[in-house]
């Protein structure tokens, strides 16, 4: 069943990755796995199948100055990592300046109504097109590809509900097979503070109300992807981002492997078996967000360094 899937970035971000190890996502890998538990029938994701939609934060707004590259270095990652199968479509990220009401007591304590509430000027900052993006494209490829059989879409955002609206109408028309529309809520399963919209599964043939933890840890990019232009995940984005700094520092010295590139080829290898030091299975660029791993990389590393510096 020929599938195409609609990811809305910026709610994907805060409903289901904020806070967490887990930013540098492989979104395809993890859409194929979330298909596979739907239990919807076969799909078949083709060229481009996978449509993320992004906007570029503002260095204005961003509350860590690494921000904007890091995730520059992250669209790049997708680019090089999943080239033919995944379209990264980009928005814009607005500042204003407004008014809004701020929350205040009245006498007896209790909140006043918004009516009632002072003014005060605040910096409005907003993702724009996205959902706008999502719903126009999903539609246009609903009314003009014949071959499509079945949309998936990855929002928690009720602004989606015309477009579900106008697909089920086309189907109505019976000018072509219908179409069966999927719903990905980007929520983590266990995260009390979020809750699906109901509204949006009344429009789907089937839902997933939370994705696990598990399918997210499974589902992200190497730590170093090849390109043109080699991209590296952001240190802060690890688990144990003071752990994998030291690492780092130790192998980058200039007399140990001489820049952060080629220490993550040598965290591309398996360990050399070493008296004394404790091995792992697998290569270290694997286990970069487990901490006993993280320990027993680090024994390697010194150990690394002060054999390279001897000689």
């Amino acid at each position: 069943m020929k599938t195409r899937v609609y990811i809305d970035g910026y709610n994907f971000y805060f409903g289901c990755l904020k806070g967490t190890p887990y930013k540098w996502l492989d979104p395809v890998s993890l859409v194929e796995a979330l298909l596979v538990r739907s239990g919807a029938p076969e799909s078949v994701l083709d060229e481009l199948a996978v449509k993320f939609y992004t906007a570029e934060i503002s260095e204005r707004a961003a509350s860590d100055s690494c921000s904007l590259n890091d995730q520059r270095a992250y669209h790049l990652a997708l680019y090089n990592h999943r080239q033919g199968r995944l379209q990264t479509v980009k928005g814009n990220y607005s500042i204003d300046k407004t008014k809004f009401p701020k929350v205040e007591l009245d006498e007896r304590g209790k909140e006043k109504e918004p009516k009632f509430s002072e003014r005060v000027k605040i910096w409005k900052m907003e993702e724009k097109q996205s959902d706008v993006n999502v719903a126009l494209e999903a539609v246009y490829d609903a009314v003009t590809d014949l071959t499509l059989e079945h949309i998936v879409f990855v929002t928690n955002d009720t602004d989606i509900i015309p477009a579900l609206r106008k697909i089920q109408s086309h189907n109505a028309l019976k000018q072509r097979s219908p179409i069966k529309i999927g719903l990905i809520i980007p929520i983590r399963k266990g995260d009390s503070e979020r809750q699906g919209n109901k509204s949006l599964k009344d429009f789907a043939d089937w839902t997933i109300k939370y994705i696990h933890e598990e399918e997210l840890q499974i589902s992200q990019l190497p730590c170093r992807v090849a390109g043109a232009k080699s991209v590296i995940k952001p240190v802060s984005w690890f688990k144990y981002p003071e752990k994998v700094q030291n690492i780092l520092n130790i192998l980058s010295q200039k007399d140990v492997e001489g820049s952060v590139p080629k220490v993550w080829k040598w965290l591309e290898c398996p360990l050399h078996h070493a008296d004394g030091l404790e091995n792992m299975k697998g290569i270290p660029a694997d286990w970069m967000d487990d901490e006993i791993a993280l320990d027993i990389i680090h024994q390697h590393a010194k150990a690394y360094a002060d054999y390279k510096k001897r000689s």
